[in-house]
């Protein structure tokens, strides 16, 4: 019997291929873009699910309750993981500091440029990385142990055993010999942790001398609790270690007039679960909006929604054309379940045919989509347990509601008036089908809506004047092999004759991101005259201020005419002299900051950070100790790539063994919204295939339902209605529809895209001119849609339209 079904349903579909083929393209469209979604969703989801200590692992920060505002930091001071592991030696079972920073590896005559994560012991014992090579307990248990990443050891051994052999490492404080004890994995794409190469932490340059400075932080902390500790319990055990180690904060903040939380706490620790690290966008690493993945399942749903809908329609119109096979059917016995049966085999067979073509395209798609939005999606998600459960329950699902309905509708006809052509009149003027439309094409100008504001409100974050001129000014990463000051002075020799050179500084910090990874992220705290301060801090050289095109408002920029300048003094911006209570008369004022340093000028606010944040206080200053990070080179801009080749041959001729990352800052400052771009992209795929999908599916509608007109279209023509009358009357209904679902969608879109706005502190509004111009979008495109077979029709000959009936 089930074979006859699917016999019987194949010959139907082979008989209409026009149907078919509609809802193929549709279906398979929606799947592809729905497996890919689902995908992306599932990878954000998957972050951190390879650790197995995901539950007991917790992210130690700190919350400063100050008078204006709550302020969280997840920067430590060195002695806080070995104060806590002695003060709570039962509860914590493992501890790890973590620092990023970079090394120059020499082995023979080679030489490398990497990344180095400054670690302690416990490392290995609360993270699981796999150990290629070498045993986790004992691979940091001595001080000049290193722990290389797969990549790095096949870079420098290639295919011989690593573990034993000495290396160079220069952190930037010269060249020390390290013993290779350990091949660890490369982290997965999937890991809040990056476990780059390993070293301990206590081999950090500077270190020694700021072990035990609770003012020094610079690093993350993590713990691994004991089982069976709750950790809001234990975390408000942390009361008394704060108040304890924290005292000289905790006094200063009180004589500056903190009141603290409601429960008179200025400082508290905290700790942040390891598997809410990837989403909290305050003291994760690297978040990801924690509402991400459920747009995208939501977006998902919706495409496959519109599709669903035109399958509905498409099938309850081709019903009526196959309602007195239905009725002879019914005459010859065939029950209400047999029916359905035979529907719904038609549909399950469209389906899974989508589904499968869906599949292949997504098996051969899956490296264009990773490439166009920066993605690490793999197929073989699909093959997870969890993943294809998921997945073959939503086509079940999909597939038993969107084709069942129309099976279930046929199978209510009345023999009787089926068999007397009653049933068509009667129902296809059914408020389902029109309501059907409402919903796509709500989905569809909600979709193109949203587009606009998104690309509005990068296009804003792109282009908002800064405060400094990003145009035109290469960023060139010194790197570990090289000293800053050196290659600055380098470049500033080098460089002396070439006409396309306007300036050159240095600075120890990098503006936006450039292709180091790196941007700029040092903060200092300091007290003057009995008043707590917190500021940015950034080491610059001579003619930074004019390089960066930064506006001086007061005093005078670093001169070398003046020897104390690259000792002693210091430029702050607007927020900073706020702090410090006002910009009048605080030029010449001395800051206790580091060893002494004395405002010599005040800049304009610029953006030193994204415009995900407002301007926080800021000093530029020299420190030679905190070294050069990035040359700075400000060019005419008329011949840039020849500018760039220029400085890249010089930088080869100075030190040919460093990478020359070099990279504009207008580029480095437009890497920072790279998740907003990927974002909008998403939407004007989703939006894209959103509105095509509608207009397929109005299409074929229009197709039957102006069909069915025919003998209206040349009674009326033969009364003396012209085209233009026809192609109006046949349109009015469909656009109503639109304009009903434009009513719908306004008021959505108006409310969801200024919550999503709300989190940008510099942000476009979302006004009339964006819902007006997608409202008319989605007119046009409905009308053409239409159009085409109302006019196709309005030109027949009335005597053949007559005639068909």
């Amino acid at each position: 019997m089930i074979k006859n079904y699917f016999k019987i349903a194949w010959r139907n579909i082979k008989n209409d291929k026009l149907f078919f083929g509609i809802n193929m393209l549709g279906l398979t469209v929606a799947f592809l873009v729905a497996i890919v979604l689902f995908l992306s969703a599932h990878f954000e989801f998957s972050y951190d699910n390879f650790q197995a200590n995901k539950e007991q692992i917790y992210k130690v920060y700190h919350k400063v309750n100050r008078p204006e505002k709550t302020e969280l930091g997840t920067a430590m001071p060195y002695p806080n993981q070995p104060a806590l592991k002695a003060e709570f030696s039962d509860e914590i079972k493992y501890a790890s500091r973590i620092l990023d920073g970079g090394m120059y590896l020499e082995k023979g005559d080679k030489h490398f440029d990497l990344d180095v994560n400054f670690v302690d012991e416990d490392y290995f014992e609360m993270f699981s990385f796999d150990m290629l090579k070498g045993s986790k307990k004992s691979a940091l248990s001595q001080l000049n142990n290193i722990v290389l990443t797969q990549e790095t050891a096949e870079s420098v051994f290639g295919e011989a055993n690593p573990i034993g052999e000495t290396v160079m490492v220069n952190f930037g404080a010269g060249s020390v010999p390290f013993t290779v004890n350990g091949v660890t994995q490369n982290a997965p794409e999937n890991s809040s942790i990056e476990n780059q190469n390993l070293v301990r932490i206590e081999t950090y340059p500077g270190y020694k001398a700021e072990k035990d400075n609770w003012n020094s932080k610079n690093h993350d902390l993590y713990i691994q609790l004991a089982e069976g500790i709750n950790y809001v319990d234990f975390e408000k055990r942390l009361k008394p270690f704060t108040e304890k180690y924290y005292q000289e904060d905790i006094s200063f903040a009180k004589e500056s007039g903190y009141a603290g939380d409601k429960n008179g706490d200025i400082i508290t620790t905290n700790l942040l679960p390891f598997s809410e690290v990837h989403f909290d966008q305050e003291v994760g690493n690297h978040p990801t909006d924690p509402y991400y993945p459920y747009i995208l399942l939501a977006i998902a749903f919706l495409v496959i929604l519109i599709s669903s809908i035109n399958f509905i329609n498409l099938s309850i119109a081709k019903a009526f054309k196959r309602s007195k096979e239905v009725g002879m059917r019914k005459a010859l016995g065939a029950t209400r379940k047999q029916l359905i049966w035979q529907f719904w085999s038609e549909a399950l067979i469209t389906y899974c045919m989508a589904f499968l073509l869906a599949l292949a395209a997504a098996l051969v798609l899956i490296p264009e989509v990773n490439a166009l939005l920066n993605g690490h999606l793999a197929f073989k998600q699909l093959f997870q347990a969890s993943v294809l459960i998921t997945v073959l329950l939503s086509f079940v699902l999909i597939t038993a509601l969107a084709g069942g309905y129309p099976a279930l509708m046929v199978s209510k006809f009345e023999t009787v008036a089926v068999l007397k052509g009653k049933v068509k009149s009667s129902m296809i003027k059914g408020g389902l089908r029109n309501s059907l439309i409402v919903v796509q094409f709500t989905i569809s100008i909600g979709l193109i809506a949203a587009t606009f504001v998104i690309w509005n409100q990068i296009n804003h974050l792109q282009n908002k004047p800064l405060g400094f001129d990003k145009e035109h000014v290469i960023s060139i990463p010194v790197g570990n092999s090289i000293d800053g000051y050196n290659l600055l002075n380098y470049y500033r020799n080098a460089l002396a004759g070439e006409s396309q050179i306007q300036s050159i500084s240095g600075s120890d910090g990098n503006l936006g991101i450039g292709k180091d990874n790196s941007s700029m992220s040092s903060v200092f705290g300091f007290t003057q005259e009995d008043k707590n301060i917190q500021t940015n801090g950034l080491n610059v050289d001579f003619d930074y201020i004019e390089t960066m095109g930064l506006d001086l408002i007061a005093g005078r920029g670093f001169d070398r005419k003046y020897a104390t300048d690259s000792s002693e003094a210091c430029i702050i911006n607007e927020a900073m002299a706020k702090q410090l209570g006002g910009i009048e008369g605080l030029v010449g004022k001395r800051l206790d900051l580091d060893e002494g340093k004395t405002i010599i000028g005040i800049v304009k606010d610029y953006h030193f950070e994204s415009l995900h944040k407002t301007v926080e206080p800021l000093t530029l200053f020299f420190n030679k100790p905190f070294g050069i990070s990035y040359v700075l080179v400000r060019t005419l801009g008329d011949s840039p790539a020849k500018t760039m080749k220029l400085l890249e041959d010089k930088h080869q001729a100075y030190a040919p063994q460093a990478q020359f990352q070099a990279s504009f800052l207008n580029e480095n400052t437009n890497n920072q919204y790279k998740k907003e771009q990927k974002f909008a992209k998403i939407f004007v795929t989703a939006a894209s295939i959103a509105i095509l999908l509608s207009s397929i599916g109005l299409f074929a509608i229009a197709l039957m339902v102006i069909k069915n007109r025919t003998k209206e279209i040349g009674v009326r023509k033969v009364l003396g209605a012209d085209t233009h009358t026809l192609v109006s009357l046949m349109s009015k209904d469909f656009l109503t529809l639109v304009v009903v679902a434009i009513c719908i969608a306004s008021p959505i879109v108006y409310y969801t895209m200024n919550s999503w706005l709300e989190k940008f502190p510099y942000r476009v509004d979302v006004d009339w001119k964006v819902l007006t111009l997608s409202s008319f979008m989605a007119i046009l495109i409905a009308f053409f849609t239409v159009a085409f077979h109302a006019i196709k029709a309005a030109n027949m000959n009335p005597v053949k339209s007559l005639k068909s009936e």
